[in-house]
């Protein structure tokens, strides 16, 4: 099953938004990406080279090489505040990618293999008489391997948000967005203890906040389900 998307705050509006990333890079001197891997060869430790290939390929829409881009980036300059706003927003993006992709493997799976929906036990005499296909297992465990393929790496990828949203909450404690946005990261990856921490800080930083009353409610609703044993 998918996780349910979370995003209390999330919007072209929202300081960090992917929105931020495209309208930051494009402010910068538009070199090629060509131009600037050819300036990273000649200077791989170079902070500007690093952030001018990440700008340029954020351009041309390459999420993961101007994630990898930052993230070498960030090692140059790990208190650079945009820039790890920045990188988590885009591994936000990336992980909403691959969410589309899950979306999408899911509905192709029941396209192919409908009868799995509704097929009988495979005990009961109906259900062996209407189980057994090769054929028809081959494509339920590839549409399944396909479907698990892309949740974890859409789980993975909101991990990487997660762990940059926190690297930028250390630098900037008393901004209550970010405490938001590494809660929401924090939800689609599953780790529902930090989640529950991050949407407490940001009702201490801002309890009269629009946005409290929802953060309130996800906060109970969250711990009822680490209460159920969740994460």
């Amino acid at each position: 099953m998918l996780v349910g998307f979370v995003a209390f705050g999330v919007g072209s509006d929202v300081p960090g938004g992917i929105a931020d990333v495209l309208q930051g890079s494009s402010a910068t001197n538009e070199i090629s990406v060509e131009e600037a891997r050819e300036r990273v060869a000649r200077e791989p430790n170079n902070a500007e080279a690093l952030r001018e290939l990440s700008a340029a390929l954020v351009r041309e829409g390459r999420t993961d090489g101007a994630i990898r881009a930052l993230e070498r980036y960030v090692r140059v300059s790990p208190e650079d505040e945009a820039a790890q706003r920045e990188l988590a927003s885009l591994y936000v993006a990336k992980a909403t990618r691959l969410r589309n992709e899950a979306v999408q493997a899911q509905a192709e799976g029941q396209l192919l293999a409908p009868a799995a929906l509704f097929r009988p036990a495979s005990d009961a005499p109906l259900g062996q008489l209407a189980g057994g296909s090769p054929i028809r297992e081959t494509i339920e465990q590839e549409a399944q391997q396909k479907l698990t393929e892309a949740y974890l790496a859409m789980q993975e990828a909101y991990r990487d948000a997660q762990r940059a949203y926190q690297r930028l909450a250390r630098l900037t404690p008393q901004d209550a967005q970010v405490q938001v946005e590494l809660a929401n990261a924090a939800v689609n990856a599953g780790e529902l203890q930090t989640a529950v921490r991050a949407y407490r800080r940001f009702l201490a930083l801002a309890p009269e906040d629009p946005l409290a009353p929802d953060v309130r409610r996800e906060v109970r609703r969250l711990e009822r389900e680490l209460e159920r044993g969740g994460r």
